[in-house]
């Protein structure tokens, strides 16, 4: 079978929405499919030196990277957010008319737009007249309007986003079209489902975004020894809306008898924030900042630790929780969004998302209920690790070509790969 995948962002030696895409290459091959990929030209050079390093002659010659430009005065407004949505929104254009070339020779049997994973942005490529499926998509949820206080940008990065989607929505034609020709729609959450389905999908079927390569799972479900502390791990990005000050607000209300130190790993803008957060809290003694680490690290990380709490305000699911979860961490987060969907009620805490102060204080009393109670600890960490293999990318591809068979019956080759 001969498919178009869309992917903006595709690069093998990058993570997020990058990595995804480049899995996707590798899972329709897999299945014994003719891929043609359709990406952006400043990842050629990355993606032609991992090929040429881990990729068998045979995929090689399966696999057709197509390498969409947009104007140079485009690439040079992408400095700038406003330019971001502009470049993405050409960049989708272009991609139609290669593909509308390109279908009069090859003749595509299916198109997959995998990223940008976004609702506001969609996919032209359903003018192709190929059946279609779009996702996983996110960007559905918003943050809570209560929890602004943790949102110093809020007009710039809350308002501004959800009035953009709002119009996208109301008025991009593409959208709504590439919505309801789609034969199946994937959302990393029920906010965005609901959006979908508003906009008149066929089939809508909730779906992860992020998956893991089998290699990142320990064998067997890792026993940690036991430690004098309570070992906290928060890993993301350090922007506003992933919410750290919320958890260090939460961990400053842990009753005096908890022993417990927070590893924060990342970076971004926030960190320059981060020692007058802790100095104000008393946490400076209990919480140690990493920065970036590789991603070797990062998984070691994730084995020596005895909790992973994250608690951001705004995300379509969050990777990190399938790593955590991979690794056999039990979770302390929200009970929202993504991580409300396809966190196993058995493998986390999530704590309701009401007003600052009742959330603060549910996170708390979080962190102190994993201290008393070490054999929960082992039984979330347990059903989280059960349902981190059901996400390997083999596991993924499989569910995504059985949702295909059912939406669109008439590819039953899909059956006997």
């Amino acid at each position: 079978m001969n498919v178009l995948l869309s992917a903006y962002a595709c690069n093998p030696t990058k993570g997020g929405e990058n990595g995804i895409g480049y899995h996707w290459t590798q899972e329709w091959l897999r299945h014994g499919h003719e891929v043609w990929c359709f990406t952006r030209p400043d990842e050629r050079a990355d993606i032609e030196a991992y090929l040429a390093k881990h990729s068998t002659p045979e995929n090689r010659d399966r696999l057709h990277f197509v390498y969409v430009a947009v104007p140079s005065w485009v690439d040079y407004l992408y400095r700038w957010q406003f330019g971001v949505y502009l470049h993405y929104m050409v960049w989708q254009y272009q991609a139609w008319r290669a593909a509308r070339k390109l279908e009069a020779t090859v003749g595509f049997d299916l198109i997959h737009h995998a990223t940008y994973g976004s609702l506001q942005m969609a996919s032209w490529l359903w003018r192709v007249g190929k059946p279609l499926v779009i996702g996983p998509l996110g960007g559905g949820q918003q943050t809570p309007r209560s929890f602004q206080s943790y949102i110093p940008d809020w007009f710039k990065s809350e308002t501004m986003r959800n009035t953009i989607s709002r119009v996208l929505m109301a008025s991009d034609r593409n959208v709504r079209q590439s919505i309801r020709h789609a034969a199946l729609v994937l959302t990393t959450n029920n906010e965005t489902a609901e959006k979908v389905q508003a906009l008149g999908a066929r089939r809508v079927e909730l779906f992860l975004d992020s998956g893991l390569p089998e290699s990142f799972l320990p064998a067997q479900f890792p026993v940690r020894e036991p430690a004098a502390q309570l070992r906290l791990l928060w890993l993301g990005r350090l922007i506003h809306r992933k919410a750290l000050p919320l958890v260090l607000d939460a961990l400053a209300k842990v009753a005096a008898r908890v022993p417990y130190h927070l590893t924060i790993v990342g970076d971004g803008p926030v960190g320059a924030e981060l020692s007058e957060m802790l100095r104000q809290r008393g946490l400076t003694e209990r919480v140690t900042w990493r920065g970036s680490l590789p991603w070797a690290e990062v998984r070691e990380v994730f084995l020596t630790h005895d909790v992973f709490m994250f608690a951001s305000l705004r995300d379509s699911f969050a990777s990190q929780f399938l790593e955590a979860m991979g690794a056999g961490l039990p979770i302390i987060t929200l009970n929202h969004q993504g991580a409300r969907d396809f966190i196993p009620t058995d493998a986390a805490i999530k704590v309701p998302v009401t007003t600052p102060d009742e959330t603060v204080t549910a996170l708390a009393r979080a962190v102190e209920y994993c201290y008393d109670h070490p054999e929960r600890r082992v039984a979330m960490g347990q059903a989280g690790y059960a349902f981190a293999r059901t996400q390997i990318w083999p596991a993924r591809s499989q569910r995504i070509m059985q949702l295909i068979e059912e939406a669109v019956p008439q590819l039953a080759v899909l059956k006997n790969t």
